[in-house]
């Protein structure tokens, strides 16, 4: 249970902080995209780990020199918690940046 709702909490802060930065940073950007730029972050995050830890997990797998250890069940792990980021990204993230970007724009 800790972990969704510690997932939620991920989401909730990184798009309000993306929301904050997007917002100070392209002022004259429109609401629409101010708030697509907010809620894309977590996703791009989530996509970013997920390349580099399934890269890592390759090169750790082809190195050890044991046929036995096959890197698909980790890959498949990576795959699914990758699929439940972008889920939760879309769930918390969008509502998030709706509400953050309305909050940081000036009048």
């Amino acid at each position: 249970m800790s972990f969704l709702v510690g997932s939620a909490l991920a989401a909730l802060l990184v798009t309000l902080a993306a929301a904050r930065y997007v917002v100070g940073h392209w002022p004259a950007a429109s609401f629409g995209g101010q708030i697509f730029r907010a809620a894309a972050v977590f996703p791009l995050l989530a996509v970013a780990l997920f390349a580099i830890v399934t890269a890592f997990t390759l090169l750790v797998s082809g190195r050890s020199g044991r046929p036995d250890l096959d890197p698909g069940m980790p890959i498949v792990a990576l795959v699914f918690f990758l699929t439940y980021a972008l889920f939760v990204g879309g769930a918390v993230g969008v509502p998030t940046a709706i509400v953050a970007v309305r909050m940081f724009r000036p009048g």
